[in-house]
């Protein structure tokens, strides 16, 4: 409930706010976060136990993040030998989708072995609209650009892990993962410019781009048994990625009644390589009466080299374009401790409290501005939380947090991808962390849930901005800082049973947010009220058979200087089992066809007007089959927790 994948900016937020980090068994996904969303739109429904919702982490988890985490718990099995399953999909809408996976978990004596692999391919067509008016001496310029996009992307996934248990209190374990996405496109965008209402010029622009990621980690566990209750972990995490973003681009520039002016073929290019080092030691125990402490230190060391630029072909010559092209290095390094103690004041009545202390040191360098950031500041990060059971079918929580969420390093390692000569998508080296304070309050009546959440963030990391040049009318997309933003939530979770084969889940979020920016040292500031409205509804047909539909709206909301649409979906999936355990299935993702994204900023004192339609959803056919094989007995890999899930996520 209030979950959104958002499919325009790649991000997940939870009551309206961004910053959700996704775990598997309670270790945060390796992948960037386009990655993960493919993951989660493939992952079989019937390997997943449970799905934890964590609004307010406690202090033993990364206070990176001011939405929380979403902890998806898959079934565990006992015993000895093999098992596995593998599963397969394919789909079509305005293109093609397919997946594949396959797991494996061995398991004798004192050893496991387990690895598990992806492949992913999503090729649908998609759509871009941009719109701008520029008021400036007098003279209004409209530029209106539509973009027809055919892309491609091939993501393949391994990891691949064991244990060694040294003896009854000791366990040694080595994980490893890589991934390659390869993400190609073609596209056609067509711009017209007007001036004072009358059509001036026209621009044809043809591209190609890739966008490969490469990933490789791995990673040293050991967890000492001590006492009775004792466990210390100790990770040592290694991550390297490479991203590689080479752009070429025809324009054919065009009067208003379509001569050839010109034709200009340039190209721009993104190289960075980011390496990651993470040292974690964690201890926790318990004491008679119900009292659990833990405490860890934790180091993490990050870099990468930024090389961006920009070419215009002139005389058989290239020649760079001095705005786009720059080369910047990062180093930063994150030093945390933290301590946490949980315990029962009696029968009805739970506590819990941490603190977190994290010192950042960050330094970047550009070749043309020199020293960009240069900064070093520790923050303590509390967290508090109470819970009181009322009677069986009555509970109350309230909780506080105090959260950051750190510029991603694609946001601090600048790129330029052009829709046009003036418009484009750019990234901002000088970016700041956002820190929030969290309440939240939650009742519960049998299956009814109500929770209320006031949000305050500072320096509100806010991305797809508008910057407008009011004199040259060059557009860029840029991630910013807002001033602050608030958010007041209340979400109503409301079941539905009806008969034994019916069920109903429904869920109402009532969100008001506000955010203040300044825009050349003007404040700019909004405020809105939003509601999400989603309902799912599941029919077991009998023990072999079921069908689901899934339906939301999200009504116009905010995003820093800029409004949104309205928006919705509406979903469909049926479902055969099988007398050996598997399972056949087909979906109807979007059925309308309506999910796609609208907005735009109006800042009309301020001389611009934008608006933009990303439609990169489509209307989609899928079927897909699973099955499981071995011993279904079989122990599951052990659950555990490395120490680099924090920088992870900051690599989307």
């Amino acid at each position: 409930p209030g979950v959104i994948v958002n499919r325009q900016s790649n991000s997940i937020s939870i009551v309206g706010k961004d910053g959700l980090s996704v775990m598997i068994n309670g270790k945060l996904s390796y992948q960037p976060i386009e990655s993960i969303i493919q993951m989660l739109a493939g992952m079989p429904s019937d390997n997943i136990e449970t799905i934890e919702l964590i609004t307010t982490p406690p202090a033993n988890l990364d206070a990176e993040g001011n939405a929380g985490f979403i902890n998806i718990i898959l079934k565990s099995r006992t015993d000895l030998g093999l098992n596995g399953n593998w599963s397969a999909s394919l789909g079509y809408g305005k293109g093609e989708t397919a997946s594949a996976s396959v797991n494996l978990n061995y398991r004798k004596d004192k050893f496991n072995i387990f690895t598990n692999y992806s492949y992913t391919l999503q090729s649908q067509d998609q759509k871009f609209t941009n719109y701008r008016k520029v008021f400036f001496e007098n003279t209004t310029t409209e530029n209106d650009i539509t973009t027809n996009r055919e892309p491609a992307e091939n993501n393949h996934n391994l990891r691949l892990g064991m244990d060694y248990e040294l003896s009854d209190n000791t366990v040694v374990g080595l994980l490893f993962g890589a991934y390659n996405n390869r993400w190609t496109m073609d596209a056609k965008n067509f711009s017209e410019t007007k001036i004072n209402n009358v059509l001036d010029s026209k621009i044809n622009l043809t591209n190609d781009e890739v966008n490969q990621w490469q990933h490789f980690m791995s990673n040293i566990n050991l967890e000492q048994k001590i006492g009775d209750a004792g466990k210390l972990n100790f990770n040592l995490d290694y991550l390297l990625y490479d991203d590689n973003n080479p752009n070429n681009y025809l324009t054919n520039f065009l009067d208003a009644d379509d001569q050839l002016l010109k034709t200009e073929q340039t190209r721009s290019s993104k190289f960075t390589p980011i390496n990651i080092k993470v040292g974690q030691v964690d201890y926790s125990n318990s004491f008679d009466g119900g009292l659990n402490y833990s405490a860890g230190f934790k180091i993490a060391k990050s870099e990468f080299t930024n090389t961006v630029s920009a070419e215009t072909l002139n005389d058989n010559v290239w020649e760079f374009e001095d705005q786009f092209t720059n080369k910047s290095d990062l180093k930063e390094n994150i030093i945390a401790g933290f301590a946490t103690v949980d315990f029962k004041i009696n029968e009805n009545n739970t506590f819990k409290a941490g603190l977190r202390y994290e010192y950042t040191d960050s330094k970047l360098n550009t070749d043309k501005e020199g020293s960009v950031v240069d900064r070093q500041f520790g923050q303590f990060f509390p967290s508090i939380f109470y819970s009181r059971k009322i009677n069986d079918a009555q509970s109350f929580n309230l909780s506080y947090s105090r959260r950051i969420t750190r510029p991603t390093f694609n946001d601090m390692a600048p790129f330029a991808i052009f829709l046009d000569p003036n418009t484009f998508f750019f990234g901002n080296a000088s970016l700041q962390p956002a820190t929030a304070n969290n309440i939240k309050a939650d009742y519960r009546l049998n299956s009814y849930m109500l929770s209320i959440q006031y949000s305050r963030e500072d320096s509100t990391i806010a991305r797809f901005q508008d910057r407008v040049n009011l004199s040259s009318n060059q557009q860029a997309y840029e991630p910013i800082n807002l001033s602050n933003s608030e958010n007041i939530s209340a979400n109503l979770s409301i079941p539905i049973y009806i008969g034994n084969n019916w069920t109903m889940q429904n869920n109402i979020l009532v969100l008001y947010s506000q955010a203040e920016s300044y825009y050349d040292d003007v404040l700019v500031k909004l405020s809105n009220t939003n509601y999400n409205i989603s309902t799912t509804q599941t029919l077991l047909l009998n023990n072999d058979y079921s069908i689901e539909l899934n339906a939301f709206y999200n009504s116009p909301s905010i995003s820093g200087r800029s409004k949104n649409e309205s928006f919705y979906a509406v979903n469909f999936g049926a479902q055969k089992r099988f007398k050996d355990g598997s399972s056949l299935r087909f979906n109807v993702r979007d059925i309308f066809d309506s999910l796609e994204f609208r907005g735009g900023t109006d800042l009309s004192d301020q001389g611009f007007v934008t608006d933009g339609v990303f439609d990169f959803v489509n209307r989609t056919f899928s079927i897909s089959y699973s099955r499981s094989f071995g011993n279904s007995k079989l122990k599951a890999s052990r659950d555990r927790v490395t120490g680099s899930e924090d920088e992870r996520k900051r690599v989307n």
